[in-house]
């Protein structure tokens, strides 16, 4: 638990999507209502921040059983977290970037789509899927959309470019590709990089353009340097004033770092990193870094990158521009995992506070799976890939079959089949006689 209140501005727990848990998911979600369509109203609200916690596909070739259970794993550790849903990320080799070598191997990681969809069962929050659009033909792209729409029930697709310029892509425009999802009623948002602000001066015209062009959010690259970032933001917010149109929200995302092989990652990124903010988490001699261990340093980052946020909200004020906050991990080492769910709960804190009005975050019971939605499962996970989908209407009413009594009272909301409330009946009736006794 981490009971919260902080001076904030409030929004209604009701829009506030992490705010109660209802039964069998880790988020509230009215009744009727997709996860996907849910982080939708999320992302698109100016009126409130929105908090996203990133994802990386297992490697291909996972078995689904294993793939169901990283997922798990992932959903578990996440649930702790006031999020509106998960970012899945789209990895590619991006050899063209630079010519430095790359500090971690690549490897092919499952369709994002496909995790994006065990999650957003698992834990009933919706996920953005990014999807590089250059990498394959149109067709592939227009398939691969039908599939994560129809499918998977995707509403929130993040589409991005090449990651340079200078090579020809065989893969649709970002334009030919944001037709494709519009023609399946589906939502996109693009992502957005404050180091080409910093060099060209035209990161702010390329958002207006993109959010011409349909896009309904931005998410950032990782920040480590606010100086690109505070001047971008406010720019977009002059242009959009001079234009006289809503500026769209742009989700910043933070990453936390405790190696210096997971900086060089970040920095291959094409991440500016200053060096006095590296000095600062791995030292800035050789004796400092030699003595500090992984977890000083991530703890050290972690603290840097709070910093970062409170100083782009205090200077980009004025700019108009909604924001909200992503966390994620870019290693697989244990120690920066774990800063970044710390990291999240603290940038979140910081974000809220800054609407200047009280917030709280509030869980509330939730009543485990059933043992037929249990078996259910099992025996869609022993199918296997190749056994025919069962629709996820169907499974809603093989869940829904079982006869409940509801019972929802303010926002605790508890469900009870028919055993279950008999019991509950008894140990009522039972403490009545026993207190009427003692009396």
């Amino acid at each position: 638990r981490w009971p919260a209140e902080r001076a904030c501005r409030p929004f209604a727990l009701r829009r506030f999507p992490d705010s109660m848990l209802s039964p069998r998911r880790d988020t509230y979600v009215p009744e009727g209502e997709a996860p996907a369509d849910t982080l939708l109203q999320a992302l698109v609200d100016p009126s409130r921040p929105t908090f996203l916690f990133g994802a990386v596909p297992p490697r291909e070739g996972t078995t689904l059983a294993a793939a169901a259970e990283i997922g798990e794993k992932f959903v578990a550790r996440s649930r702790a977290l006031a999020t509106d849903g998960f970012i899945v990320y789209d990895i590619q080799d991006e050899a063209g970037r630079t010519e430095e070598p790359r500090p971690f191997p690549f490897k092919k990681t499952l369709d994002p789509a496909e995790f994006g969809a065990l999650l957003q069962r698992r834990s009933g929050k919706g996920t953005v899927v990014y999807k590089c659009v250059v990498e394959h033909g149109g067709d592939t792209f227009a398939a691969w959309a039908d599939d994560a729409v129809t499918r998977h029930n995707h509403r929130c697709l993040n589409l991005v470019g090449g990651a340079t310029s200078a090579v020809q892509y065989s893969g649709p425009t970002l334009q030919e590709a944001a037709a494709m999802v519009r023609e399946r009623k589906a939502a996109f948002g693009c992502v957005t990089i404050a180091e080409r602000h910093a060099k060209k001066g035209t990161e702010h015209s390329s958002l207006m353009a993109k959010a011409e062009m349909g896009a309904q959010w931005f998410i950032s690259q990782a920040i480590y340097d606010t100086e690109a970032t505070v001047k971008l933001l406010n720019e977009y917010g002059a242009l959009c004033r001079y234009k006289n149109v809503r500026p769209t929200k742009v989700v910043l995302t933070f990453a936390p770092c405790g190696r210096e092989k997971t900086l060089r990652f970040i920095r291959w990124l094409g991440v500016h990193v200053p060096q006095g903010v590296e000095d600062a988490i791995l030292g800035a001699t050789e004796e400092e870094r030699a003595s500090r261990t992984k977890e000083q340093c991530v703890k050290a980052s972690v603290s840097i990158l709070c910093n970062l946020l409170r100083e782009i909200l205090l200077n980009t004020a004025a700019a108009g521009v909604p924001l909200g906050v992503s966390v994620e991990s870019v290693s697989i080492f244990r120690e920066e995992i774990d800063a970044a769910h710390d990291l999240f709960v603290q940038l979140q804190a910081i974000m809220l506070d800054a609407h200047g009005s009280p917030w709280k975050v509030q869980w509330v019971y939730c009543v485990p799976p059933s043992a037929e939605e249990r078996a259910a499962g099992r025996a869609l996970a022993a199918a296997g890939p190749d056994a025919p989908r069962v629709p996820p209407e169907a499974l809603v009413a093989a869940a829904r079959a079982v006869p409940r009594t509801s019972m929802e009272v303010a926002s605790f909301r508890v469900d009870f089949d028919r055993h279950q409330l008999t019991a509950v009946l008894v140990a009522l009736a039972c403490g009545f006689v026993m207190g009427a006794h003692r009396a």
